[in-house]
Protein backbone atom coordinates (compact mmCIF):
# COMPACT_ATOMS: atom_id res chain seq x y z
CA UNK A 1 0.00 0.00 0.00
CA UNK A 2 2.07 3.10 -1.52
CA UNK A 3 1.98 6.10 1.16
CA UNK A 4 0.25 9.32 -0.59
CA UNK A 5 -0.93 12.76 -0.45
CA UNK A 6 -4.44 13.45 0.18
CA UNK A 7 -5.87 17.06 0.14
CA UNK A 8 -8.00 18.17 3.27
CA UNK A 9 -11.43 18.77 1.77
CA UNK A 10 -11.85 15.67 2.41
CA UNK A 11 -11.81 15.73 6.15
CA UNK A 12 -12.95 19.72 5.97
CA UNK A 13 -15.79 18.65 8.56
CA UNK A 14 -14.41 16.97 11.63
CA UNK A 15 -15.90 16.52 15.40
CA UNK A 16 -13.85 17.93 18.01
CA UNK A 17 -10.49 17.56 18.39
CA UNK A 18 -8.50 15.50 21.02
CA UNK A 19 -5.38 17.45 22.08
CA UNK A 20 -2.40 15.26 22.71
CA UNK A 21 0.47 16.04 24.03
CA UNK A 22 1.32 12.54 25.95
CA UNK A 23 -0.40 9.31 25.42
CA UNK A 24 -1.71 8.65 29.15
CA UNK A 25 -3.97 7.09 30.56
CA UNK A 26 -6.91 9.49 29.71
CA UNK A 27 -5.95 10.32 26.57
CA UNK A 28 -5.74 7.07 25.26
CA UNK A 29 -9.36 5.73 26.88
CA UNK A 30 -10.61 8.66 25.44
CA UNK A 31 -9.06 7.87 21.98
CA UNK A 32 -10.04 3.94 22.36
CA UNK A 33 -13.93 5.23 23.31
CA UNK A 34 -13.81 7.53 19.90
CA UNK A 35 -12.72 5.07 18.04
CA UNK A 36 -14.94 2.67 18.83
CA UNK A 37 -17.83 5.16 17.99
CA UNK A 38 -16.62 5.77 14.54
CA UNK A 39 -16.62 2.28 13.61
CA UNK A 40 -19.80 1.23 14.80
CA UNK A 41 -21.28 3.97 12.71
CA UNK A 42 -19.14 2.61 9.97
CA UNK A 43 -20.34 -0.73 10.21
CA UNK A 44 -16.56 -1.37 11.02
CA UNK A 45 -16.97 -2.94 14.65
CA UNK A 46 -15.80 -6.44 13.76
CA UNK A 47 -12.63 -4.56 12.48
CA UNK A 48 -12.24 -1.89 15.99
CA UNK A 49 -9.37 -4.59 17.54
CA UNK A 50 -6.46 -4.61 14.89
CA UNK A 51 -7.68 -0.72 14.16
CA UNK A 52 -6.92 0.27 17.54
CA UNK A 53 -3.70 -1.41 17.73
CA UNK A 54 -2.66 0.75 14.77
CA UNK A 55 -4.14 3.45 16.08
CA UNK A 56 -2.07 3.59 19.52
CA UNK A 57 0.74 2.67 17.44
CA UNK A 58 0.30 5.75 14.96
CA UNK A 59 -0.18 8.26 18.65
CA UNK A 60 2.58 6.32 20.15
CA UNK A 61 5.33 6.55 17.69
CA UNK A 62 3.90 10.40 16.98
CA UNK A 63 4.37 11.09 20.50
CA UNK A 64 8.14 9.71 21.07
CA UNK A 65 8.85 12.02 17.47
CA UNK A 66 7.22 15.01 18.58
CA UNK A 67 8.87 14.48 22.45
CA UNK A 68 12.12 14.04 20.68
CA UNK A 69 12.04 17.20 18.42
CA UNK A 70 11.13 19.22 21.30
CA UNK A 71 13.92 17.50 23.15
CA UNK A 72 15.90 18.53 20.09
CA UNK A 73 14.82 22.25 20.32
CA UNK A 74 15.56 23.16 23.61
CA UNK A 75 19.02 21.46 23.63
CA UNK A 76 19.57 24.25 20.48
CA UNK A 77 18.23 27.41 22.34
CA UNK A 78 18.60 26.81 25.87
CA UNK A 79 21.83 24.53 26.38
CA UNK A 80 23.15 25.79 23.06
CA UNK A 81 24.17 22.31 21.63
CA UNK A 82 27.16 22.18 18.90
CA UNK A 83 24.86 22.09 15.83
CA UNK A 84 26.68 19.22 14.53
CA UNK A 85 25.56 17.20 17.35
CA UNK A 86 24.78 13.90 15.72
CA UNK A 87 21.13 12.46 16.52
CA UNK A 88 23.04 9.09 18.35
CA UNK A 89 24.13 11.88 20.82
CA UNK A 90 21.09 13.42 21.18
CA UNK A 91 19.37 10.00 21.24
CA UNK A 92 21.68 9.32 23.83
CA UNK A 93 20.61 12.65 26.07
CA UNK A 94 17.34 11.84 25.16
CA UNK A 95 17.05 8.34 26.93
CA UNK A 96 18.53 10.14 29.81
CA UNK A 97 15.68 12.66 30.12
CA UNK A 98 13.24 9.65 30.22
CA UNK A 99 15.03 7.91 32.24
CA UNK A 100 15.46 10.30 34.95
CA UNK A 101 12.10 12.80 34.74
CA UNK A 102 9.85 10.85 31.99
CA UNK A 103 8.00 12.69 29.85
CA UNK A 104 6.71 15.12 32.10
CA UNK A 105 9.67 17.83 31.41
CA UNK A 106 9.02 17.04 28.04
CA UNK A 107 5.25 17.63 28.28
CA UNK A 108 5.44 21.16 29.97
CA UNK A 109 8.22 22.35 27.10
CA UNK A 110 5.68 20.99 24.51
CA UNK A 111 2.72 22.94 25.91
CA UNK A 112 4.83 26.06 26.12
CA UNK A 113 5.42 25.59 22.55
CA UNK A 114 1.96 25.44 21.55
CA UNK A 115 3.26 21.60 20.07
CA UNK A 116 0.60 19.04 20.21
CA UNK A 117 -1.25 16.56 18.09
CA UNK A 118 -4.69 16.68 17.28
CA UNK A 119 -7.18 13.64 16.88
CA UNK A 120 -10.26 13.86 15.20
CA UNK A 121 -13.01 11.81 13.44
CA UNK A 122 -15.17 13.17 11.02
CA UNK A 123 -18.58 14.19 11.95
CA UNK A 124 -19.89 13.29 8.30
CA UNK A 125 -20.44 10.15 6.24
CA UNK A 126 -17.21 10.37 3.97
CA UNK A 127 -14.87 7.23 4.13
CA UNK A 128 -12.14 8.69 6.26
CA UNK A 129 -12.32 7.43 9.86
CA UNK A 130 -9.69 9.42 11.76
CA UNK A 131 -7.21 12.18 11.12
CA UNK A 132 -4.23 13.04 13.03
CA UNK A 133 -2.16 16.60 12.86
CA UNK A 134 0.88 16.97 13.53
CA UNK A 135 3.15 19.88 14.16
CA UNK A 136 6.02 18.45 12.49
CA UNK A 137 6.87 16.29 9.39
CA UNK A 138 5.99 12.50 10.46
CA UNK A 139 9.15 10.44 10.15
CA UNK A 140 7.08 7.39 11.62
CA UNK A 141 7.45 3.63 10.47
CA UNK A 142 4.10 3.78 7.98
CA UNK A 143 4.94 0.88 5.84
CA UNK A 144 5.07 -1.39 8.84
CA UNK A 145 0.99 -0.77 9.08
CA UNK A 146 0.14 -0.67 5.84
CA UNK A 147 0.27 -4.78 4.60
CA UNK A 148 -2.69 -4.63 8.07
CA UNK A 149 -4.74 -1.69 6.90
CA UNK A 150 -5.16 -3.65 3.14
CA UNK A 151 -6.09 -6.42 4.59
CA UNK A 152 -8.94 -4.60 6.80
CA UNK A 153 -9.89 -2.49 3.64
CA UNK A 154 -8.41 0.76 4.52
CA UNK A 155 -5.47 3.40 3.55
CA UNK A 156 -3.13 5.33 5.31
CA UNK A 157 -2.52 9.17 3.35
CA UNK A 158 0.12 11.52 4.07
CA UNK A 159 0.28 15.18 3.51
CA UNK A 160 3.32 17.43 4.44
CA UNK A 161 2.75 20.86 5.11
CA UNK A 162 5.91 22.83 5.36
CA UNK A 163 6.65 21.92 9.48
CA UNK A 164 3.38 20.55 10.14
CA UNK A 165 1.54 16.79 8.74
CA UNK A 166 -1.64 15.04 8.57
CA UNK A 167 -2.25 11.37 8.19
CA UNK A 168 -5.51 10.47 7.28
CA UNK A 169 -6.54 6.93 7.66
CA UNK A 170 -9.67 6.27 5.08
CA UNK A 171 -11.45 3.70 4.01
CA UNK A 172 -10.22 1.65 0.95
CA UNK A 173 -11.74 1.70 -2.55
CA UNK A 174 -10.06 -1.12 -3.45
CA UNK A 175 -11.04 -3.57 -0.93
CA UNK A 176 -12.36 -6.87 -1.29
CA UNK A 177 -14.56 -8.87 0.37
CA UNK A 178 -13.50 -12.49 1.31
CA UNK A 179 -14.85 -15.27 -0.22
CA UNK A 180 -16.75 -17.29 2.06
CA UNK A 181 -15.09 -20.54 3.89
CA UNK A 182 -14.72 -24.31 2.85
CA UNK A 183 -13.26 -27.62 3.98
CA UNK A 184 -10.15 -29.00 2.62
CA UNK A 185 -10.41 -32.79 1.56
CA UNK A 186 -7.27 -35.06 2.94
CA UNK A 187 -5.10 -34.38 -0.13
CA UNK A 188 -5.51 -30.39 -0.11
CA UNK A 189 -4.76 -31.02 3.95
CA UNK A 190 -1.34 -32.01 3.18
CA UNK A 191 -0.58 -30.38 1.33
CA UNK A 192 -1.49 -27.12 2.83
CA UNK A 193 0.59 -28.61 5.84
CA UNK A 194 3.61 -29.26 3.49
CA UNK A 195 3.60 -25.49 2.02
CA UNK A 196 3.29 -24.63 5.64
CA UNK A 197 6.20 -26.60 6.95
CA UNK A 198 8.06 -25.31 3.87
CA UNK A 199 7.98 -21.77 4.43
CA UNK A 200 8.32 -21.74 8.24
CA UNK A 201 11.28 -24.03 8.09
CA UNK A 202 9.94 -26.54 10.34
CA UNK A 203 12.48 -29.66 11.18
CA UNK A 204 11.68 -33.21 10.93
CA UNK A 205 13.86 -35.75 12.64
CA UNK A 206 12.72 -39.80 12.99
CA UNK A 207 14.00 -41.88 15.94
CA UNK A 208 14.55 -45.32 16.23
CA UNK A 209 12.55 -46.74 19.22
CA UNK A 210 15.88 -47.20 20.67
CA UNK A 211 16.40 -43.28 20.45
CA UNK A 212 19.09 -42.88 17.58
CA UNK A 213 18.38 -40.35 14.87
CA UNK A 214 17.62 -42.52 11.77
CA UNK A 215 16.76 -39.59 9.35
CA UNK A 216 16.64 -35.57 9.47
CA UNK A 217 15.20 -32.93 7.12
CA UNK A 218 17.39 -30.73 5.26
CA UNK A 219 15.68 -27.74 7.40
CA UNK A 220 16.24 -29.19 10.59
CA UNK A 221 20.37 -29.47 9.68
CA UNK A 222 20.10 -25.47 8.33
CA UNK A 223 18.67 -24.42 11.58
CA UNK A 224 21.36 -25.73 13.44
CA UNK A 225 23.42 -23.95 11.25
CA UNK A 226 25.10 -27.61 10.27
CA UNK A 227 25.69 -28.51 6.43
CA UNK A 228 23.03 -30.49 4.44
CA UNK A 229 25.65 -33.44 3.91
CA UNK A 230 25.11 -37.29 5.42
CA UNK A 231 28.08 -36.61 7.91
CA UNK A 232 26.27 -33.57 9.71
CA UNK A 233 23.74 -36.07 10.24
CA UNK A 234 26.81 -37.25 12.88
CA UNK A 235 26.69 -34.14 14.81
CA UNK A 236 22.67 -34.12 15.85
CA UNK A 237 22.57 -36.23 18.02
CA UNK A 238 25.17 -34.61 20.37
CA UNK A 239 23.08 -31.45 19.73
CA UNK A 240 19.72 -32.84 21.25
CA UNK A 241 19.86 -32.98 25.30
CA UNK A 242 19.07 -35.93 27.25
CA UNK A 243 16.30 -34.75 28.65
CA UNK A 244 14.45 -34.92 25.50
CA UNK A 245 14.92 -39.05 25.43
CA UNK A 246 13.86 -39.40 28.70
CA UNK A 247 10.55 -37.13 28.38
CA UNK A 248 9.69 -38.03 25.08
CA UNK A 249 11.26 -40.84 22.84
CA UNK A 250 10.59 -42.97 26.43
CA UNK A 251 7.98 -41.17 27.51
CA UNK A 252 5.37 -39.09 26.01
CA UNK A 253 5.56 -41.39 23.08
CA UNK A 254 4.20 -44.42 25.29
CA UNK A 255 1.78 -42.87 27.12
CA UNK A 256 -0.78 -43.66 25.39
CA UNK A 257 -1.92 -46.17 22.80
CA UNK A 258 -1.57 -43.87 19.86
CA UNK A 259 1.84 -42.74 20.92
CA UNK A 260 0.29 -38.92 20.12
CA UNK A 261 2.85 -35.89 22.24
CA UNK A 262 2.49 -32.45 21.28
CA UNK A 263 3.91 -29.12 22.78
CA UNK A 264 6.51 -30.71 24.02
CA UNK A 265 9.66 -27.68 24.40
CA UNK A 266 13.59 -28.32 24.44
CA UNK A 267 16.34 -25.96 24.09
CA UNK A 268 19.16 -26.82 21.69
CA UNK A 269 23.15 -25.29 21.79
CA UNK A 270 23.91 -24.41 18.45
CA UNK A 271 27.01 -26.80 17.62
CA UNK A 272 30.49 -24.61 17.49
CA UNK A 273 28.11 -21.48 18.62
CA UNK A 274 29.20 -19.48 21.95
CA UNK A 275 26.16 -19.82 23.82
CA UNK A 276 23.59 -19.83 20.58
CA UNK A 277 20.59 -21.49 22.02
CA UNK A 278 17.36 -22.36 19.86
CA UNK A 279 14.26 -23.29 21.85
CA UNK A 280 12.18 -25.61 19.56
CA UNK A 281 8.14 -26.86 20.50
CA UNK A 282 8.18 -30.55 18.97
CA UNK A 283 5.31 -32.75 18.59
CA UNK A 284 5.02 -36.08 16.56
CA UNK A 285 3.85 -39.50 17.17
CA UNK A 286 5.43 -42.73 17.83
CA UNK A 287 4.69 -45.93 14.25
CA UNK A 288 2.95 -49.17 14.09
CA UNK A 289 7.09 -50.22 14.08
CA UNK A 290 8.10 -48.01 16.87
CA UNK A 291 9.87 -45.37 15.03
CA UNK A 292 9.32 -41.93 16.32
CA UNK A 293 8.31 -39.44 14.00
CA UNK A 294 9.17 -35.85 15.29
CA UNK A 295 8.08 -32.09 14.01
CA UNK A 296 10.63 -29.34 15.21
CA UNK A 297 9.04 -26.16 15.40
CA UNK A 298 11.28 -22.48 16.37
CA UNK A 299 9.96 -20.72 19.45
CA UNK A 300 12.72 -18.73 19.67
CA UNK A 301 16.83 -18.32 19.31
CA UNK A 302 18.87 -16.38 21.89
CA UNK A 303 22.24 -15.48 23.11
CA UNK A 304 22.91 -16.09 26.89
CA UNK A 305 20.28 -15.92 29.67
CA UNK A 306 17.04 -16.91 27.89
CA UNK A 307 13.10 -16.88 29.83
CA UNK A 308 11.44 -19.12 28.44
CA UNK A 309 10.71 -22.74 29.73
CA UNK A 310 11.23 -26.19 28.84
CA UNK A 311 9.00 -28.75 28.96
CA UNK A 312 5.70 -29.85 28.22
CA UNK A 313 2.68 -26.68 27.50
CA UNK A 314 0.69 -28.54 29.81
CA UNK A 315 3.09 -28.33 32.09
CA UNK A 316 3.11 -24.58 31.78
CA UNK A 317 -0.61 -24.32 31.93
CA UNK A 318 -0.05 -26.01 35.50
CA UNK A 319 2.49 -23.47 36.81
CA UNK A 320 0.45 -20.97 35.62
CA UNK A 321 -2.66 -22.01 37.05
CA UNK A 322 -0.45 -22.17 40.84
CA UNK A 323 1.13 -18.75 40.09
CA UNK A 324 -1.49 -16.57 38.26
CA UNK A 325 -3.41 -15.94 41.75
CA UNK A 326 0.05 -13.81 42.99
CA UNK A 327 0.28 -12.09 40.15
CA UNK A 328 -1.54 -8.56 41.03
CA UNK A 329 -4.53 -7.86 39.08
CA UNK A 330 -3.39 -4.83 37.79
CA UNK A 331 -0.27 -6.04 36.45
CA UNK A 332 -2.06 -9.05 34.64
CA UNK A 333 -4.78 -6.42 33.13
CA UNK A 334 -2.04 -4.29 31.78
CA UNK A 335 -0.02 -7.24 30.75
CA UNK A 336 -3.11 -8.52 28.29
CA UNK A 337 -3.46 -5.17 27.00
CA UNK A 338 0.15 -4.42 26.19
CA UNK A 339 0.25 -7.57 24.24
CA UNK A 340 -2.68 -6.85 22.10
CA UNK A 341 -1.05 -3.27 21.40
CA UNK A 342 2.15 -5.19 20.34
CA UNK A 343 4.14 -4.30 23.55
CA UNK A 344 6.97 -6.48 25.27
CA UNK A 345 6.90 -4.20 28.53
CA UNK A 346 4.80 -2.08 30.60
CA UNK A 347 5.40 1.57 30.45
CA UNK A 348 5.14 3.86 33.22
CA UNK A 349 2.35 6.16 33.50
CA UNK A 350 0.63 9.01 35.17
CA UNK A 351 -2.68 9.55 35.57
CA UNK A 352 -5.60 10.36 38.46
CA UNK A 353 -6.72 7.35 40.50
CA UNK A 354 -8.33 6.98 43.94
CA UNK A 355 -6.11 5.23 46.17
CA UNK A 356 -8.69 2.81 48.62
CA UNK A 357 -6.68 1.88 51.76
CA UNK A 358 -8.57 -0.83 53.65
CA UNK A 359 -7.20 -2.52 57.00
CA UNK A 360 -8.51 -4.92 60.41
CA UNK A 361 -8.37 -3.01 62.65
CA UNK A 362 -6.14 -4.66 65.64
CA UNK A 363 -5.68 -7.58 63.74
CA UNK A 364 -2.18 -8.56 65.06
CA UNK A 365 -3.38 -7.79 69.11
CA UNK A 366 -6.23 -10.39 67.84
CA UNK A 367 -3.53 -13.01 66.68
CA UNK A 368 -1.54 -12.73 69.65
CA UNK A 369 -4.99 -13.59 72.21
CA UNK A 370 -6.72 -16.04 69.71
CA UNK A 371 -3.79 -17.38 67.20
CA UNK A 372 -4.70 -20.63 69.65
CA UNK A 373 -8.24 -20.96 69.06
CA UNK A 374 -8.75 -19.64 65.23
CA UNK A 375 -6.89 -20.24 62.20
CA UNK A 376 -5.52 -17.01 61.57
CA UNK A 377 -5.16 -17.53 57.85
CA UNK A 378 -8.51 -18.46 57.63
CA UNK A 379 -9.99 -15.91 59.59
CA UNK A 380 -7.86 -13.18 57.65
CA UNK A 381 -8.73 -14.78 54.16
CA UNK A 382 -11.81 -14.88 54.85
CA UNK A 383 -12.37 -11.50 55.76
CA UNK A 384 -10.16 -10.21 52.66
CA UNK A 385 -11.97 -12.09 50.53
CA UNK A 386 -15.36 -10.58 51.13
CA UNK A 387 -13.38 -7.22 51.22
CA UNK A 388 -11.54 -7.91 48.03
CA UNK A 389 -15.13 -8.61 46.03
CA UNK A 390 -16.53 -4.96 45.99
CA UNK A 391 -13.05 -3.64 44.29
CA UNK A 392 -13.71 -5.96 41.31
CA UNK A 393 -17.52 -5.06 41.38
CA UNK A 394 -17.01 -1.82 41.05
CA UNK A 395 -14.43 -1.74 38.46
CA UNK A 396 -11.37 -1.24 40.82
CA UNK A 397 -8.11 -3.13 40.44
CA UNK A 398 -5.98 -4.27 43.89
CA UNK A 399 -2.48 -2.93 43.78
CA UNK A 400 -1.47 -5.38 46.81
CA UNK A 401 -1.77 -7.10 50.17
CA UNK A 402 -0.18 -5.72 52.27
CA UNK A 403 -0.80 -8.44 56.00
CA UNK A 404 -3.81 -7.54 57.18
CA UNK A 405 -4.84 -4.80 54.67
CA UNK A 406 -4.71 -3.97 51.04
CA UNK A 407 -4.54 -0.80 48.63
CA UNK A 408 -6.99 -0.65 45.75
CA UNK A 409 -6.71 1.72 42.68
CA UNK A 410 -10.16 3.24 40.92
CA UNK A 411 -10.56 5.25 37.81
CA UNK A 412 -14.05 6.81 39.07
CA UNK A 413 -13.56 8.28 42.72
CA UNK A 414 -17.13 7.05 42.85
CA UNK A 415 -16.38 3.50 41.86
CA UNK A 416 -14.07 3.48 45.02
CA UNK A 417 -16.52 4.89 47.50
CA UNK A 418 -18.91 2.41 46.27
CA UNK A 419 -16.90 -0.18 46.92
CA UNK A 420 -15.91 1.04 50.40
CA UNK A 421 -19.30 1.01 51.63
CA UNK A 422 -19.98 -2.33 49.95
CA UNK A 423 -16.70 -3.09 52.27
CA UNK A 424 -18.36 -2.20 55.13
CA UNK A 425 -21.46 -3.65 54.86
CA UNK A 426 -19.76 -6.60 54.29
CA UNK A 427 -18.18 -6.64 57.50
CA UNK A 428 -20.94 -5.64 59.53
CA UNK A 429 -22.21 -9.27 57.91
CA UNK A 430 -19.24 -10.97 58.96
CA UNK A 431 -19.45 -9.66 62.53
CA UNK A 432 -22.83 -10.57 62.90
CA UNK A 433 -21.66 -14.16 62.18
CA UNK A 434 -18.83 -13.85 64.59
CA UNK A 435 -21.22 -12.16 67.65
CA UNK A 436 -23.48 -15.24 67.27
CA UNK A 437 -20.28 -17.80 67.37
CA UNK A 438 -19.45 -15.60 70.36
CA UNK A 439 -16.01 -14.67 68.73
CA UNK A 440 -14.71 -11.16 68.79
CA UNK A 441 -15.42 -8.53 66.25
CA UNK A 442 -13.32 -7.21 64.17
CA UNK A 443 -13.73 -3.73 62.31
CA UNK A 444 -12.47 -2.42 58.82
CA UNK A 445 -10.27 1.10 58.97
CA UNK A 446 -10.93 2.50 55.12
CA UNK A 447 -9.12 6.33 53.86
CA UNK A 448 -9.30 6.82 50.09
CA UNK A 449 -7.37 9.88 48.09
CA UNK A 450 -7.68 11.05 45.04
CA UNK A 451 -4.73 12.91 42.40
CA UNK A 452 -2.12 12.14 40.19
CA UNK A 453 -0.40 9.14 40.92
CA UNK A 454 3.24 7.24 39.18
CA UNK A 455 2.18 3.53 38.11
CA UNK A 456 5.72 2.43 37.26
CA UNK A 457 8.51 -0.66 37.57
CA UNK A 458 9.78 -0.42 41.14
CA UNK A 459 12.26 -2.91 42.06
CA UNK A 460 15.50 -4.98 40.21
CA UNK A 461 15.27 -6.92 36.97
CA UNK A 462 14.99 -9.84 39.60
CA UNK A 463 11.68 -8.74 41.54
CA UNK A 464 9.79 -6.41 40.22
CA UNK A 465 6.34 -4.10 41.38
CA UNK A 466 3.89 -2.38 38.65
CA UNK A 467 2.78 -0.64 41.34
CA UNK A 468 1.35 2.99 42.26
CA UNK A 469 4.20 5.78 43.99
CA UNK A 470 3.75 8.99 45.31
CA UNK A 471 1.88 11.99 47.81
CA UNK A 472 -1.86 10.54 46.62
CA UNK A 473 -0.55 7.18 47.76
CA UNK A 474 0.74 7.92 51.24
CA UNK A 475 -1.81 10.70 51.68
CA UNK A 476 -4.50 7.86 50.90
CA UNK A 477 -2.48 5.19 53.81
CA UNK A 478 -2.50 8.44 56.01
CA UNK A 479 -5.83 9.25 56.42
CA UNK A 480 -6.76 5.43 56.82
CA UNK A 481 -4.74 5.18 59.72
CA UNK A 482 -6.63 8.53 61.01
CA UNK A 483 -10.31 6.64 60.79
CA UNK A 484 -12.50 5.03 63.13
CA UNK A 485 -12.81 1.22 63.15
CA UNK A 486 -15.87 0.47 61.04
CA UNK A 487 -15.69 3.64 59.21
CA UNK A 488 -14.90 5.75 55.89
CA UNK A 489 -12.75 8.93 56.09
CA UNK A 490 -12.28 10.41 52.30
CA UNK A 491 -10.26 13.59 51.47
CA UNK A 492 -11.60 17.18 50.63
CA UNK A 493 -10.17 16.56 47.17
CA UNK A 494 -12.03 13.45 46.83
CA UNK A 495 -15.30 15.11 47.60
CA UNK A 496 -15.41 17.76 45.80
CA UNK A 497 -14.32 15.49 42.78
CA UNK A 498 -17.39 13.28 43.67
CA UNK A 499 -19.62 15.97 43.80
CA UNK A 500 -19.01 17.70 40.99
CA UNK A 501 -19.31 14.72 39.04
CA UNK A 502 -22.31 12.73 40.56
CA UNK A 503 -24.27 15.76 42.77
CA UNK A 504 -26.18 14.23 45.70
CA UNK A 505 -24.77 10.53 45.15
CA UNK A 506 -23.29 9.92 48.73
CA UNK A 507 -24.12 11.28 52.07
CA UNK A 508 -20.88 13.13 53.50
CA UNK A 509 -20.25 14.22 56.92
CA UNK A 510 -19.18 17.99 57.82
CA UNK A 511 -15.35 18.31 56.88
CA UNK A 512 -12.68 18.12 59.44
CA UNK A 513 -8.77 18.63 60.01
CA UNK A 514 -6.51 16.27 60.11
CA UNK A 515 -3.53 16.13 61.49
CA UNK A 516 -1.08 13.28 59.85
CA UNK A 517 2.87 12.12 59.84
CA UNK A 518 4.87 13.74 57.28
CA UNK A 519 2.20 16.65 56.50
CA UNK A 520 3.16 20.19 57.48
CA UNK A 521 -0.74 21.34 57.10
CA UNK A 522 -3.03 19.66 58.42
CA UNK A 523 -5.76 17.25 55.70
CA UNK A 524 -9.16 18.18 55.05
CA UNK A 525 -11.41 14.64 55.38
CA UNK A 526 -14.81 14.10 55.71
CA UNK A 527 -16.74 10.60 56.54
CA UNK A 528 -18.81 9.37 54.23
CA UNK A 529 -22.31 8.01 55.85
CA UNK A 530 -23.61 3.99 55.07
CA UNK A 531 -27.01 5.52 54.18
CA UNK A 532 -25.12 7.02 50.98
CA UNK A 533 -25.57 3.67 49.04
CA UNK A 534 -27.76 3.43 46.37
Amino acid sequence: MPISSVPTSEASETSEALPCVELNHATWQEARARLAAACASRGHASRMAPLVRVLHHLLDEAMRQMHFEIFRRILATEVGLPAGESDGEIEALYRAELGEHGTRNLTHACRQAGWEIALRFPADATGTLCILELPFAPALELERHARLLNALGFALDVEVRGTASTLVLRESKGAQTAPPPRLLDPAASLAAIGEIGDQLGYGVIVFSPAGEVQAASPAMLARLRLDDRDDALAALPQAIPPAFFDDVVWGLALENEEGVFENYRIRLYVPGSVGLTILFNVSGFRAADGAIYSLWQVVAEASGEVQLAEGTILGEVRVHNITKNYVPQLVEQKAREAVRLGRTSLANEERPVAVLFCDIVGFTAWVERHGGSESVIETLNTILRRVAAPVKRYRGAIDKFMGDSLMALFDDPADAVRAALDMQSHAADINALRADSGRQALQLRIGIHWGEVVIGNVGTAERLDWTAIGDVVNTASRIEKGCTPGGILVSETLRETVEARQPGAFRFGKPFALRVKGKREALRVCAVQPQGLG
